[in-house]
């Protein structure tokens, strides 16, 4: 047995010494990673829009097919909408979005009014925000993790 495996290291040695190499295995390429720049942005600023547009609307279940595969693992969609209570939104803007490789941050303004009861009097707010996405089998979706401090304008 011994011997069995000197004479194989000893092929393998001879086979790597003379630059032979095993042919490589190429990853085939997803048909997302083709399309054209200008439409990878399109398709993710359309879906950023649906997204926020769900979250105007107190949509849930819309804002949720939105979200990463990852985050639906991690919470139940009733855990999910349970954690954005709190704040009305009143509208958003897309403002930009520029794609690195599989992920993406899109600016969205967004035009918002918390409704806590102590929080009552305060008045309409507007926020840019950095809003994370990945694409995840050539497919835009929304990174789970929203809970970044949003830069507030004047």
């Amino acid at each position: 047995m011994t011997r069995g495996l000197a004479v194989i290291a000893t092929g393998l040695v001879a086979f790597v010494g003379t630059g032979c190499s095993a042919p490589v295995q190429r990853e085939s390429v997803p048909p997302a990673a083709v399309i054209a720049p200008e439409q990878q942005l399109q398709t993710l600023r359309e879906r950023a829009a649906a997204f926020w547009a769900a979250r105007m609307e107190d949509n849930e279940k819309g804002q949720w097919e939105l979200l990463e595969p990852r985050g639906k693992g991690r919470v139940t969609p009733q855990e999910y909408a349970s954690e954005r209570k709190g704040v009305r939104y009143l509208g958003y803007k897309i403002e930009d979005a520029t794609i690195e490789g599989y992920f993406a941050t899109v600016k969205v303004r967004l035009l918002f009014q918390p409704v806590l009861q102590r929080m009552v009097s305060v008045p309409v707010q507007t926020v840019l925000l950095d809003d994370q996405w990945i694409r995840v089998a050539g497919t835009w979706y929304r990174q789970l993790d929203d809970r970044q401090a949003p830069r507030r304008e004047p």
